[in-house]
């Protein structure tokens, strides 16, 4: 585990919550120069502590669905398994993939134009593997909100939010957009002069588009993700079925969710759970008294949980794959 200063702390917390900061913005926010804030972001990537920096892009916005699949696998062979989860990893539709300890094996973030190009693909693959899957359960998106890791900055209280997916709707986006929102989406700290380059335009013009994009809430913000295991880390899924519920107390209920420092989203999907939140925490121990403390605060309202540990990431990225980018 990497040994983190309050320095280091709240220099993770500030790019997590907009990584497109220069280094003076960073510095006078942390109270380093700019030269040693140069230095620890350098060490970060050198230890593998920040895995990227990406721009947060409402895929509704782009026109795209966000669907959510569940797998549990049966008498799976090492070797089929491999097979199974390569064809996964080559599917350009995949944005998140992770391995699950629980209820589920894995669980999968596919993003479509359209509901029949999804069904095209799981009927392939439900026709090669179906014999080995022994349940499985699909979602779509409607709402997904991101809370920044305020317990890097050793925060009680988390006071920022984004809403990162919504239902599909259509935006007028050009070639240069689509690249600049590609680039972003890989490196978020990438140069103007880089991304005027990439797009063939000029530079005046990338900062016109970049704030039409950002203004339309097309690209949300920018962020940055984290290696959880070298931080000391483990991600949680938790699931809520809730009872004798009112407007007021769920309101409630998704306000402590909000403020809480190691809850990072709140997931909407239409075919879900009543509650869904990711956490990331210490070890199961943390995670128990975050269900504890839950229970006590809403008392007769949690009826009942379901906990999964996302123990091995695949894939994570935030834009299509250029390949189905429409042009």
């Amino acid at each position: 585990m990497f040994k983190l200063d309050k320095n280091d702390r709240l220099l993770l917390y500030q790019l997590d919550c907009n990584s497109r900061q220069t280094l003076q913005q960073l510095g006078k926010t942390v109270g380093l120069s700019k030269d040693a804030i140069n230095y620890r972001i350098n060490r970060f990537l050198k230890e593998e502590i920040i895995k990227s920096f990406n721009a947060v892009i409402d895929t509704g916005k782009i026109g795209h669905i966000s669907f959510r699949l569940f797998l549990k696998f049966e008498g799976l062979p090492p070797e089929k398994e491999k097979e199974m989860l390569e064809v996964l990893l080559n599917n350009p539709n995949l944005l998140w993939f992770v391995q699950v300890e629980g209820n589920w094996d894995l669980n999968t973030w596919f993003l479509y134009p359209s509901l029949n190009e999804m069904d095209a693909f799981w009927n392939d693959y439900l026709a090669r593997y179906g014999n080995f899957i022994q349940k499985k359960e699909f979602g779509i998106y409607s709402e997904v909100t991101y809370f920044s890791r305020a317990y890097l900055a050793e925060k009680k209280v988390n006071d920022f939010a984004m809403t990162i997916v919504t239902l599909p709707q259509k935006s007028e986006l050009d070639d240069s957009d689509w690249t600049i929102l590609e680039t972003l989406s890989q490196n978020a700290r990438t140069p103007i002069i880089e991304l005027a380059k990439k797009a063939r335009i000029t530079p005046k013009t990338v900062i016109t588009k970049m704030k039409r994009l950002e203004r339309e809430k097309i690209i949300l913000g920018y962020r940055a993700e984290f290696n959880l295991e070298k931080l000391g880390y483990k991600y949680y899924k938790i699931h809520l079925s809730t009872f004798n519920t009112t407007k007021e107390r769920l309101s409630a209920l998704k306000q402590r969710i909000k403020e809480h420092p190691n809850i990072i989203y709140q997931d909407e999907v239409i075919g879900g759970h009543d509650i869904e939140i990711e956490t990331q925490l210490e070890n199961e121990d943390a995670l128990r008294r975050l269900l504890e403390d839950l229970k006590k605060e809403f008392p007769n309202m949690i009826r009942n949980h379901e906990t999964l540990h996302y123990y091995k990431e695949h894939r994570l990225r935030f834009f299509p794959n250029k390949t189905i980018i429409p042009h």
